[in-house]
């Protein structure tokens, strides 16, 4: 394995950083940005370019008009010539928020914004896009709030965690290749409350799926589910239409996002931190599985990195001609992005 590292932007705050390539060759990396928290009102979403396959990155852009208002971003999709940041507007506490498409057709210079797909209230997270036979899959997670409680909440300065929700709901919506989408009929639900001895508490639950197809077409979503210091997993034989319930399996996880990619031939990279400790603390170390044999086994499980003291969160990326090319925060401040090659 040969890997290169390099530190992209540097932050009072960095959150999810997702890198991909723009339809031009360039590398395109999105990020929020500013604060000391997150939700915290003063973050933004800021863009970066390098020309040189990643080893230079420019200075920061604004991907959305400053306005005052926090702004959050999940998901990065090349498609058709365009790039499409989907992006959060929101009073600082993940609520009184919308949720919207940023869409550029000059590699990320310039961005129009578009109303977002399917989801017109509550509050979604859009995750990485796949493609599945000729068309796309979004996954999200959803959580069903009402503008009038998001109000109410955001009045008393409260945040999204404290809002009356019973589930957070995962699955994917379901592209026709023309541009439409639909939510499929059977998601994933998570309860957000635990029940001991009859006496339910919150716990909140970003589960943050990432989708990826296996053999035979058939479709695995792997969840976070916060508390558990583990991995669960789903599966579709309907194109994502309907989801087995929620299980168990066997993968460490202290809370934190995952990602999926398929490679080819069968082949399927999962880049993690499984770590079995519970907590921001434990998202340790940066690791790399592969599987061919739809998640069962992973035959090779290499450590990216670990020799820097802290926390690698948030890890995304994409696989190209033998190499994955990974942006990841570092320490909640720090933007990196990494090359490897697996032998």
């Amino acid at each position: 394995m040969k890997k290169e590292v390099f530190l992209v932007h540097r932050d009072t705050l960095s959150c999810e950083a997702v890198v991909r390539r723009a339809p031009d060759g360039s590398l395109l990396l999105v990020c929020q940005c500013g604060d000391r928290t997150e939700p915290a009102p003063g973050n933004r979403v800021y863009t970066f370019k390098s020309r040189d396959d990643g080893n230079t990155w420019s200075q920061p852009a604004l991907l959305y008009p400053d306005n005052g208002r926090a702004v959050y971003q999940t998901e990065v999709w090349v498609h058709d010539g365009l790039v499409s940041c989907f992006a959060t507007e929101h009073d600082g506490g993940f609520l009184e928020n919308t949720f919207f498409e940023c869409v550029s057709a000059d590699g990320g210079a310039t961005w129009d914004k578009r109303p977002a797909p399917v989801f017109c209230g509550g509050f979604v997270f859009l995750r990485g896009v796949i493609d599945y036979k000729n068309r796309p899959l979004i996954p999200y997670h959803y959580y069903n709030l009402s503008k009038r409680t998001s109000a109410e909440l955001s009045l008393a300065k409260r945040r999204i965690w404290d809002a009356p929700i019973e589930y957070v709901e995962n699955g994917v919506l379901i592209g026709d290749g023309k541009g439409n989408f639909r939510r499929g009929k059977k998601d994933v639900l998570l309860p957000l409350f635990k029940d001991e001895n009859g006496v339910k508490s919150r716990a909140w639950v970003w589960s943050e799926p990432t989708v990826a197809e296996i053999d035979g077409g058939r479709l695995v979503m792997l969840l976070r589910y916060d508390g558990t210091g583990v991995l669960y997993k789903s599966f579709s034989d309907d194109g994502g239409d309907t989801w087995s319930d929620a299980e168990r399996t066997g993968i460490p996880n202290p809370g934190s996002k995952t990602k999926l990619i398929a490679m080819g031939g069968g082949k399927t990279a999962l880049i993690h931190t499984p770590n079995p400790s519970v907590g921001m603390n434990y998202r340790m170390p940066l690791s790399l599985w592969i599987s061919d044999d739809g998640l069962k086994t992973f035959y090779k499980k290499e450590t990216l990195l670990s020799e820097l003291p802290g926390w690698y969160s948030y890890p995304d990326g994409f696989y190209e001609d033998g190499k994955f090319y990974i942006s990841f925060e570092f320490n909640r401040h720090d933007i990196y992005f990494m090359k490897v090659k697996v032998d």
